[in-house]
């Protein structure tokens, strides 16, 4: 073990715990302070009447992981997307750590008809022959396509309505993506910055793409594949991950809330469970509201958010008239807007199958306002019974529902701004301190942002 000091983590997201994992390989002892939440946080998933489900739709994008990549010391997290420079990297942590396998093609329900995902998976099958859109809409000169979304400047401020409609055309936005987006975020699609669109989960495809696509012409654009660990839930990795750094030699664990971070004469003094615990570095996987409580910044000034509403469910498998793994409700006369089968995705032959559906709160509210409304669990039920072609509700057994309040911080021009303000001032009062996760402004602490981002504290440190 080395004789440096142990590295100081505080909090509990998968950046933390990645870079836990990676310094104690490399023989580093380590400090984990978890402020009371359990390691992995969102990936970590959750536990119902002892069955381990993850919360909602956690796929894993396993890159290619082919040729050398930078180092990732270099990993830029104002850089929309950078951790795709270090697909080798993230493809062998967890190729190690979890053994992902290619999991079946997400499917698609829109205007009653079913077929391969064109949300996430980039499948335009159902679009052939629909001549929506004959003929491109914009050329590449325009700062508005799609090309451009990553780095073109009109993209700070283009709202995804704009992006769509310039690259896709009204009827097909409409038609397509429009009711997905109602359901998901409780928002138009002018609502949110084109350039963060992945986190409303639509796609923002180039207009000669759809044209081809439309016309039944082949189209270029392959498919994109997700992988799941071998038991079908990223959450039993994760969580077997972290029981296996807790356990580790060289590794001390305080999993009561911090009481009092603050930084004098250059080192750091962190207050917890009645210790004080001394640093002169410092990394940070805390949410960001959190951090700026323990360092008494100003409180956040609160985003516009959406709720979701999500059952966990056990399915008889033998009732099953269509097997899904990952299927994506465009049809707005269902309140769910996603179903992720966890025993399908893992190829798993079982008796009861374990399914979360999610869906719309405001949805799910006005139905059972009605007069003599059904209740959350009853409408969901009933939802999984017509998606699935079940005979009927009892083949369906619901574990738990509950509602994640304002758990999806809109991708807004404010919001991107705000959290951008955030990291800034962190960084002012916190030299030195390592951020993380959401600490470091919007849209990067996405599962492969959050493995480059533990790869390179770990580097950093030892």
């Amino acid at each position: 073990m080395s004789d440096k000091a142990p590295a100081l983590l505080v909090g509990n997201n998968l950046a933390v715990l990645v870079a836990a994992d990676a310094l104690l390989r490399k023989g580093r002892a380590v400090t984990l302070l978890t402020d009371g939440k359990a390691l992995g946080g969102h990936f970590a998933g959750t536990r119902v009447d002892g069955h381990d489900f993850d919360i909602g739709m956690v796929l894993l994008e396993r890159p290619a992981g082919t040729g050398p990549s930078p180092s990732a010391i270099d990993y830029r997290a104002e850089v929309r997307n950078d951790w795709t420079r270090f697909s080798p990297q993230v493809a062998a942590w967890m190729d190690e750590r979890m053994a992902p396998r290619r999991v079946p093609t997400p499917t698609v329900q829109v205007d009653g008809r079913f077929g391969p995902d064109y949300l996430i998976a980039n499948r335009l099958d159902l679009l052939a022959g629909t001549r929506m859109s004959a003929q491109p809409l914009i050329d590449r000169g325009d700062p508005r396509h799609a090309i451009h979304k990553t780095a073109g400047p009109v993209y700070d401020s283009l709202s995804y309505a704009d992006a769509a409609l310039a690259n896709h055309g009204a009827a097909w936005h409409e038609r397509y993506i429009e009711p997905f987006v109602r359901k998901l975020l409780d928002a138009s699609s002018s609502d949110f910055l084109a350039r963060f669109h992945r986190a409303g989960w639509v796609p923002l495809y180039y207009p000669e793409t759809l044209a081809s696509a439309c016309r039944g012409e082949p189209v270029l654009l392959p498919e994109y594949p997700f992988h799941m660990p071998q038991e079908g839930l990223v959450g039993t990795s994760v969580a077997a991950l972290a029981d296996r750094v807790v356990q580790a030699a060289g590794c001390r664990v305080l999993r009561a809330p911090v009481q009092s971070l603050h930084l004098a004469n250059g080192a750091w003094q962190v207050q917890c469970d009645g210790e004080v615990i001394g640093a002169q570095r410092l990394v940070l996987g805390l949410a960001p509201e959190r951090c700026q409580a323990l360092l008494r910044l100003p409180a956040i000034e609160p985003q516009r958010a959406t709720s979701v509403a999500l059952i966990f469910a056990l399915v008889r498998s033998s009732d099953i008239g269509r097997a899904l793994s990952c299927h994506m409700v465009v049809d707005e006369d269902f309140c769910t807007y996603r179903v992720c089968d966890q025993d399908a995705l893992a190829g798993r032959d079982t008796e009861w199958h374990r399914v979360v559906l999610e869906a719309s709160p405001r949805c799910l509210a006005a139905r059972a306002a009605l007069d003599d409304g059904p209740s959350v669990q009853a409408v969901l039920a009933e939802e999984l019974r017509s998606l699935m072609h079940l005979p009927s509700t009892a083949s369906v057994r619901p574990l738990k529902s509950f509602v994640a309040r304002n758990a999806l911080v809109l991708p807004t021009a404010a919001a991107v701004a705000s959290h951008r303000a955030t990291s800034a001032a962190l960084a002012e009062v916190a030299p030195g301190a390592r951020l993380t996760g959401t600490l470091l402004g919007y849209g990067v602490a996405s599962f492969n942002d959050q493995i480059v981002q533990g790869l390179q504290i770990a580097q950093e440190l030892e």
